[in-house]
């Protein structure tokens, strides 16, 4: 028979694997953007295109365009990005991997959490998916422009906190 359990109890779990994949990522050596996930997650966008406009990273990563702005500066300011103007448009940022940041994105896609090695290919599968359903479900709860900006703090204050 399986338990059911409290949407508490499953929430305890959530915090309390939340907490210990954030000690296994503060634990690895020299451990690479991937954990600072705004930035992270703009070195692998643009490791799969190059050259995305903000607006796009900003579509693409749902992430609001002020973070955006901010992510991206920190890594021009790291060296890991470059901006460029638009030839088609100059109004727009094109943004580009360094030699620095393809380097970084390496060691990141090397550098991996070990706890999914708890779980079997087809579990990881089905958590990913779960996951991608609870993302969706709150996300469209907390469209509102104020959630957004909240949304945006929160991510700021974490990534503020890795370092």
């Amino acid at each position: 028979m399986t338990k059911q359990f409290t949407n508490h109890e499953l929430t305890e779990k959530f915090y309390a694997l939340q907490l210990l994949f954030e000690l296994e990522a503060r634990r690895q050596v020299d451990s690479p953007l991937v954990y600072q996930q705004g930035q992270g997650n703009i070195l692998l966008a643009l490791g799969q295109t190059d050259g995305q406009s903000q607006r796009a990273l900003s579509q693409a990563l749902n992430i609001s365009a002020p973070s955006i702005t901010e992510f991206v500066t920190k890594l021009v300011l790291k060296g890991y990005v470059r901006r460029e103007k638009s030839p088609a448009d100059k109004r727009v940022s094109l943004v580009f991997l360094t030699s620095a940041g393809r380097e970084s994105l390496r060691a990141m896609q090397q550098t991996e959490l070990g706890g999914w090695d708890y779980l079997k290919a087809d579990q990881q599968t089905q958590f990913g998916e779960l996951m991608d359903q609870l993302i969706h479900g709150l996300g469209q709860k907390y469209q509102a422009k104020t959630d957004a900006d909240l949304l945006s703090t929160l991510q700021s204050k974490v990534v503020d906190d890795a370092k």
